[in-house]
């Protein structure tokens, strides 16, 4: 295992294990309380994807179209620069924006991308992280790291507020901070769930944030990648119960938001006028981003991922070394995707040789994505660019002259150096 960058500290790793032990409890509970037969709704969730991706040009086609129909306005972007020109365009002349939880937002996000802003994180674990001006450490629980006291100590710097180090008297701070900050923004951001072909888009949450920051704005901007779109609500909605159950080990969200378009009101003589208590405005940023490179090479089951993030959960690398594995999605999915969205070398650089193959990351995925097999196959792709490591040159050369990755083995000697495969 060759390792780029540095460990956790204990008490960080300690708090990611207990976390980890109480959402298994939790996960297997959420699945008898829905009497599931776990496997065989992994089977039916990997088909629902496999068919959706298989299929995904022509449900996109009518996904745009119905989208347009509803009201919604579609924007398609080739890659993180051009989704960020799109979204810029719409912010002109606004200023106050609230965002909530998306890692497609994070997969184009770059630094001073709406520097000139006031933007708002109004998910509290991303709120915690950026008022601590850190990166999230975890895709569904971006503040798992932060402690009660560390967090009301950083209250008291950033806000000249002492609260005590209670989890609920923490959340009605920010409750009431954000509810401010929500009241008087412009535009809303979010990304999106699930997307189906014949028009709807679906926001699960537990917070209640993006519900208001999706309606209390004029305008609301949501960014997704096209793969998540399915044909239909049925298989939308056990996608979201899969998302709750894998995610964080709840039966099924507080909240689902299925959004058609734009809200309106006929109650005035029957006449359509847009625009109600919710928002005027509502637009879908359709992203590509190297999705459809990762098609074309092969590797279209990772497109499969709903973003729960389970497969971190167990992986024995991420409680090593954290965020530190993965680049702008966390673990095996993030190498991956590094590799063929940007480059190859951005991958060796994400410690994609720091992956053990172990498979608790597949066994752990709700949507059956052979993430070990997938490493494999990247790996096979930096070997041929010549882009192994120092470390995985010498053990390959070694294995060829020696027959072991150690070199000349001498009787009662332990090699100068020993590698993990």
């Amino acid at each position: 295992m060759i390792l780029k960058e540095k460990f956790l500290d204990d008490a960080t790793k300690s708090i990611i294990w207990q976390v980890v032990l109480e959402y298994r409890k939790k996960r297997e509970r959420a699945i008898l309380k829905n009497n599931l037969e776990k496997e065989k709704f992994r089977e039916e969730l990997y088909q629902i994807k496999k068919k959706a991706i298989l299929n995904i040009e022509e449900l996109k086609k009518k996904a745009i179209e119905n989208l347009k129909e509803n009201g919604i306005e579609v924007l398609q972007a080739e890659d993180a620069k051009e989704a960020r020109e799109k979204i810029e365009k719409i912010l002109e002349g606004k200023k106050k924006i609230v965002k909530a939880k998306s890692n497609t937002f994070n997969e184009i996000e770059t630094e001073g991308f709406l520097a000139d802003k006031e933007l708002t994180e109004t998910d509290l674990g991303d709120f915690l992280v950026q008022i601590f001006q850190e990166k999230e450490i975890h895709p569904v629980l971006p503040a798992l790291h932060l402690t009660p006291e560390k967090i009301s100590q950083k209250i008291k710097e950033k806000f000249g507020k002492e609260i005590d180090p209670k989890p609920e008297v923490i959340a009605d701070f920010v409750r009431n901070l954000l509810r401010e900050k929500i009241s008087q923004a412009e535009v809303g951001i979010s990304g999106a769930n699930v997307i189906t072909s014949d028009g709807r888009i679906l926001i699960l949450e537990n917070e209640g944030n993006i519900s208001l920051i999706s309606r209390y704005p004029n305008t609301h901007i949501i960014i997704s990648g096209f793969e998540k779109i399915v044909p239909n609500l049925e298989d939308a909605l056990k996608i979201i119960k899969a998302s709750a159950i894998w995610g964080t080990g709840q039966d099924f969200p507080v909240y689902v938001s299925i959004i058609s378009g734009p809200s309106k009101t006929a109650d005035i003589q029957n006449q359509t006028v847009i625009g109600a208590q919710g928002a005027k405005k509502v637009y879908l940023i359709l992203l590509d981003n190297g999705r459809s490179k990762i098609l074309k090479e092969g590797f279209e089951e990772l497109l499969y991922c709903i973003n729960c993030g389970a497969c971190l959960n167990f992986c024995p690398v991420f409680h090593q070394i954290g965020r530190n594995y993965g680049s702008r999605y966390l673990g095996s999915k993030g190498i991956i995707f590094a590799g063929l969205s940007e480059n190859l070398k951005k991958a060796v650089d994400s410690n994609c040789f720091a992956c053990t193959l172990c498979s608790a990351c597949f066994e752990n995925c709700p949507v059956k994505i052979n993430l070990p097999e997938l490493m494999k196959k990247l790996r096979s792709l930096t070997e041929k660019e010549n882009l192994q490591t120092k470390e995985n040159q010498e053990m390959v050369e070694k294995i060829r002259e020696f027959g072991n990755p150690f070199g000349k083995i001498e009787e009662e000697k332990i090699p100068k150096k020993l590698y993990c495969c």
